[in-house]
């Protein structure tokens, strides 16, 4: 049990370490200016790159894809049993997608094995996403000028762990009976997420939210991401920036209530000098008075 808890504070506190250089667009910003920012300064990533970060490895479904490749000899129920409790876990990692093909590739030499559905699905799903040719699977290929038109707002479409910039990625095939977990990302809006096959998330209509609008003397956001909220930082522009978890400072107080924010967290009004900031539901806003 000490260990688990080890494991997970570790694993928390590399989150909130790597978050803490996470720089949140805002709304209507330069783009131009935000990617030339990131460019001058490496040690900060982007919303989208940080999330697309987070999902290369998880050690916990690792491990149990290992354990199934300690017992190749389980009967096809519980092989596939198994297979598909994973893939409802979340999105497979990198590690796992590379596991993922060498287990259903071994398991297809089982004669009993052979032509079962939903490890040959799984083949073809992992396949894709390691760019191999699906020439024995049903497949589909990813309209991204669709998405594009369909979706205006997302710069990146993450399939498990794999991410693909929408305006720029090359031709892509997936697994046309596959289920995956799909996000669709953008640097300025809170990410979209869908579980299901590829047709069935060109059917979907989506509402995107803008983590940060308005300037630097007045904005309001909308962070759903606990360890970006804590210390994440907002751009408006490059002379412009704004930690995502406080109120303006300018005093004594707003620095102990900044220091302090792990037990004190913005809920009703708090009026700091010459500033206000208060919560409203899922929202933060920040007024500056001149």
């Amino acid at each position: 049990m000490k260990q688990i808890l080890l494991t997970f504070m570790i694993s928390l506190l590399a989150v909130k370490a790597f978050a803490s250089g996470v720089l949140i667009q805002a709304a209507g910003s330069s783009q131009t200016e935000f990617d030339s920012f990131l460019k001058e300064h490496p040690e900060n990533v982007s919303f989208s790159q940080y999330l697309v970060q987070r999902l290369q490895t998880n050690p916990r479904q690792e491990e149990e894809l290992y354990r199934i490749g300690e017992n190749l000899e389980a009967s096809p129920k519980n092989i596939s049993d198994s297979l598909r409790l994973i893939q409802k876990s979340g999105p497979l990692s990198l590690n796992s997608v590379n596991f993922l093909y060498d287990l259903s590739s071994k398991l297809m030499e089982r004669s009993d094995l052979k032509n079962n559905f939903d490890i040959k699905t799984v083949n073809c799903k992992v396949r894709g996403l390691l760019g191999m040719h699906l020439e024995k699977c049903s497949k589909v290929r990813v309209d991204f000028i669709a998405i594009n038109r369909q979706w205006p707002t997302a710069q990146t479409l993450v399939i498990e762990s794999t991410a693909y910039p929408i305006s720029t990625a090359n031709s892509l095939e997936v697994s046309i009976e596959a289920v995956y977990e799909f996000q669709l990302l953008s640097d300025t809006h809170q990410a979209v997420n869908f579980r299901g096959t590829y047709n069935q998330l060109m059917q979907q209509h989506f509402v995107f939210v803008p983590m940060v609008e308005g300037n630097c003397k007045g904005y309001a956001t909308s962070i759903d991401d606990f360890n970006i909220q804590s210390s994440g930082t907002l751009f408006f522009s490059k002379d412009c920036l704004k930690p995502a978890n406080a109120p303006p400072a300018g005093n004594r107080f707003s620095e102990w209530l900044s220091e302090n924010k792990a037990w004190i967290y913005p809920v009703g009004i708090i009026l700091i000098g010459s500033a206000a900031a208060y919560g409203l539901k899922d929202k933060k806003i920040v007024v500056e008075k001149p």
